[in-house]
């Protein structure tokens, strides 16, 4: 990987050092490109849904081909993260008198779902785990929580409050003992670590794209397990989540509105697409596809591999200012992720802000999340700023 060469491809590195990969990641010149060019499509030909439509489906492609290459049908284009969590926790089947288990490294939309599904009785309990004092939940925790009467495990794959890395192959073979559905958010892991959905073993597998994808807000991804496929029943639907969708037609050769829709009945898809709803964000879908194209032209473990020196640099120059670093500094809990004390974050924040750096200010801490294309003389930058 010519690093050089990709930095030009990515316009904020001319302005300043860019840190802050887990709030929005900085697009790339393919995906600004694509976006224009949307852009322009759409002022010259207003809807043009034979041309829109392969771009929906093509997305879905690329999304699994960066998961490991999971099947076109386990893959589903939705407008955000909560979206999909909030499709799947609605289809799924709870044990009586079950529960849910969580952690608190979770983001929060993958907290405060599980709680309503107990206040509305569709689970007895939800068990929250904590983390303990080296950032992390120990994995007897989450064997301790998971029994026979767990229906849903539902757990981040690096946390977006400290960037702990959970074992999630690990997590998922205890789920599974106990016959649980496992459901995992992997926003914060996309784009930095290889991931294979299916080796890794979860039921569901969801992402967004701004982050360290380097896409647009307002496109998402949902991956289920085909073999789990069946045991999910949607209640809630829209005229894209149906056997019979404008996209499956397009898929078969048909024309998209030469026959009337069946509104006598409702089937939902046999497939991951039972979650799509309502129409697409185009402009953010061709956003998505431009910057998944643009992830998959690099190895993945190359990427990852420069992303742990880059915040390895980081930590120890830390240390050396004599910053308390609230991240898990274990080797196989390192992410992208490095938060540390600051006595006002907010000023700090924005003083870097006005020396052209940019980090997170987070309760009495920064947040810095270096990517692949960052360098070390960018680190070495804000630590003489800090």
């Amino acid at each position: 990987m010519n690093i050089d060469l990709v930095r030009k491809q990515i316009p904020v590195t001319s302005r300043r050092a860019y840190f802050d990969n887990a709030g929005t990641g900085p697009p790339s010149i393919p995906v600004l490109n694509s976006i224009n060019e949307f852009m322009a499509d759409w002022r010259e030909y207003g809807e043009n849904w034979e041309e829109w439509l392969p771009l929906i489906i093509e997305s879905r492609r690329q999304f699994g081909k960066m998961i490991g290459g999971v099947r076109l049908d386990e893959i589903a284009s939705v407008p955000n993260v909560t979206s999909a969590l909030i499709g799947l926790a609605s289809s799924l089947n709870y044990k009586p008198e079950g529960n849910i288990v969580i952690s608190e490294l979770n983001f929060p939309t993958n907290i405060y779902l599980w709680h309503l599904q107990k206040k509305h009785g569709r689970a007895k309990d939800v068990r929250l785990l904590h983390r303990d004092n080296n950032g992390t939940v120990p994995l007897e925790q989450w064997e301790k929580a998971i029994d026979d009467d767990t229906s849903i495990v539902s757990v981040d794959y690096v946390s977006w409050t400290n960037g702990c890395r959970e074992k999630i192959r690990e997590i998922t073979k205890i789920a599974h003992e106990h016959g649980a559905f496992v459901i995992a958010d992997s926003f914060h892991a996309l784009g930095v670590f290889p991931i294979d959905a299916r080796q890794d073993g979860v039921d569901a597998l969801v992402c967004g794209m701004y982050k360290w994808m380097q896409g647009p807000h307002g496109a998402a991804f949902v991956y289920t397990r085909r073999e789990r496929l069946k045991d999910l029943d949607p209640n809630y639907i829209g005229w894209h989540g149906v056997q019979d969708s404008v996209a499956r037609r397009l898929t078969s050769q048909q024309d998209l509105f030469g026959k009337p829709f069946n509104i006598e009945e409702t089937i939902p898809a046999p497939d991951a697409t039972m979650f799509e709803g309502g129409s697409w964000g185009v402009i953010s879908i061709v956003g998505a596809k431009a910057a998944l194209e643009f992830a998959l032209k690099h190895d993945q473990t190359e990427r990852s591999h420069r992303v742990l020196k880059v915040t390895e640099h980081l930590i120890e120059g830390l240390k050396k200012k004599g910053r308390k670093i609230l991240t898990p500094l274990q080797s196989d809990r390192r992410s992208g992720i490095v938060v540390f004390e600051d006595p006002d974050p907010g000023s700090t924040y924005e003083r870097l802000k006005k020396l052209n750096i940019t980090v997170a200010s987070r309760v009495k801490a920064l947040r810095a999340s270096p990517h692949y294309y960052n360098t070390e003389e960018e680190i070495d930058k804000l630590l003489a700023a800090l």
